[in-house]
């Protein structure tokens, strides 16, 4: 029976876990984010990203030598225990094409994870390396220092919530999650009684505009997938009776935002976003557009019956609705936007030597100290993005 329960701790404890999502952030999640971020690329720099891998930690020393960095030896030398990431950089100029493999930062590596060297040693071969047998690892060590990141407990993703916000009136929220993107988005009834939705750089649009836009255009077909009636509801319709198309709904949404340029350009632009950044776990294919107008109308619903039918609002505290976040779930966020820099500076570059028609080497492309400090800052401080603190 103690082997039993030794065993049942070994394989789910906290800190094993929290070393699988590690590992599942470092063999799967890496890749999905390099993958994302290759479909924003300006295409005509030329620039494309492919596989991404990550080594086991080493040193180099001051002689330029390189050997194992096993983390006593990290702990007494004051180092981080990382190990490299590389980058395969395919570049396309002057007709000719260029492949390298570039070293694009320092991960810092969990203690027993399969990035490990401590990793299926026994217990006599712990010992010669001067560790304890019975550490179950997961943790990093930063500057010699050991730290541990602090779980965090979420709402659940792609699960609508109907709530009061700090005015007291009823919002829609949902975490919409899609590979290593998770965008908020909220819907809620104005002072004026128009029914508005937000998200990311979108903020307080048109509700109805938005669902004619992804190609929802009639308002028997709109009222028949929302499924209910309101005078509130009725006003919202009679406001956009004018937008019969879907050009007209996008059209609307580009000037209600204010935006600058060819008419073409910015309806295109706004399409790009309603497709990548709006209900993103639907799809962000043209074809998703209709299920996501659908989606939207069903949301809506779903604050009519609790703001006008008095139904109970959702309770964001049962665990039912809650999810606890793994290092692998932090540093997917953390890498994600660290790397989405990472890519904008090396566009940036190539854009400037374009213009300027000078010749470029890999390591004025890629800055490597650049990702590898912003990540190891934050890990070492518990600053997190999205202005979170104690992570």
């Amino acid at each position: 029976m103690k082997e039993l329960i030794k065993k049942f701790f070994e394989e789910f404890s906290v800190v094993e876990s929290n070393i699988k999502s590690f590992n599942d952030f470092v063999d799967y999640r890496l890749q999905a984010i390099v993958d994302e971020l290759n479909k924003q690329t300006d295409p005509s720099l030329g620039l494309r990203l492919g596989k991404v891998t990550v080594g086991k930690p080493i040193i180099i020393e001051a002689d330029g030598s390189q050997k194992p960095l096993l983390p006593a030896e990290a702990r007494l030398r004051k180092l981080t225990y990382s190990a490299p990431v590389f980058l395969e950089i395919n570049l396309a100029k002057s007709g000719e094409k260029e492949y390298f493999n570039a070293r694009i930062c320092d991960l810092p590596v969990m203690v027993k994870s399969k990035y490990c060297h401590l990793a299926g040693m026994n217990e006599k071969a712990l010992i010669e390396n001067h560790e304890d047998p019975v550490d179950p690892g997961g943790y990093f060590i930063l500057n010699g220092n050991e730290r541990v990141l602090v779980l965090v407990e979420d709402l659940a993703a792609n699960q609508p919530f109907v709530e009061k916000d700090t005015y007291g009136n009823f919002v829609v929220r949902m975490f919409s999650e899609r590979g290593a993107y998770r965008i908020p988005l909220n819907i809620h009834e104005n002072k004026e009684g128009e029914f508005q939705i937000s998200f990311t750089r979108f903020k307080n649009l048109p509700l109805i505009p938005v669902i004619k836009g992804l190609g929802l255009v009639k308002d028997a077909d709109i009222f028949a997938e929302i499924g209910k009636e309101y005078d509130s509801l009725i006003v919202n319709f009679y406001s956009f009776t004018e937008i019969q198309k879907e050009d007209e709904a996008i059209q609307f949404l580009s000037e209600r935002m204010n935006l600058s340029g060819i008419k073409s350009e910015i309806m295109e632009r706004i399409r790009s976003r309603l497709d990548n950044f709006l209900l993103p776990h639907i799809g962000v294919e043209t074809k998703d557009r209709i299920d996501k107008a659908k989606t939207l109308c069903k949301l809506l619903k779903q604050l009519l019956i609790v703001s006008k039918e008095k139904k109970q609002i959702d309770d964001k505290d049962h665990y039912l609705n809650k999810r606890i976040r793994l290092s692998g779930d932090l540093l997917t966020d953390l890498f994600r936007i660290n790397l989405s820099i990472l890519v904008r500076d090396m566009q940036h570059t190539l854009e400037r030597f374009g213009k300027k028609k000078k010749l470029y080497s890999v390591n004025v492309i890629v800055k490597p100290a650049l990702l590898s400090r912003r990540i190891e800052s934050a890990m070492a401080t518990g600053s997190w993005i999205g202005e979170k603190k104690g992570i």
